[in-house]
């Protein structure tokens, strides 16, 4: 159930799997917050991969905005992987909760 609802998010919301993964790792799975976002993460990749081929294919890709972004969004993932493993797990909850917050905030009033 986990892996099916995780992989439906990604191909709708190109990307959004993963904040349904962590969640669902912490308490489905009972994981640490840590091991969750490493895990979602983990399982993220192939799918977005998969994702990213099948709007390739379609033709839904900006690619000059793709090679625009994509050197800050590679640097933005390492500094986010190191930064994600020197925090503590509750820390790391916290700032993942407000950032969902946010970004549904976002959401509805955009």
């Amino acid at each position: 159930m986990t892996g099916l609802l995780t992989g439906a998010c990604n191909g709708l919301f190109g990307g959004g799997g993963g904040m349904v993964a962590v969640p669902l790792l912490q308490k489905l799975l009972h994981m640490e917050a840590k091991k969750a976002h490493a895990s979602a993460i983990s399982i993220i990749f192939p799918l977005s991969a998969v994702t990213a081929a099948v709007y390739g294919f379609r033709g839904a890709v900006d690619w000059k905005t793709l090679a625009y972004v994509a050197p800050a969004l590679t640097a933005g993932s390492i500094l986010g992987a190191k930064l994600t493993g020197k925090l503590k797990n509750g820390r790391l909850e916290g700032i993942f909760t407000a950032l969902m917050f946010l970004s549904g905030i976002f959401m509805v009033f955009a």
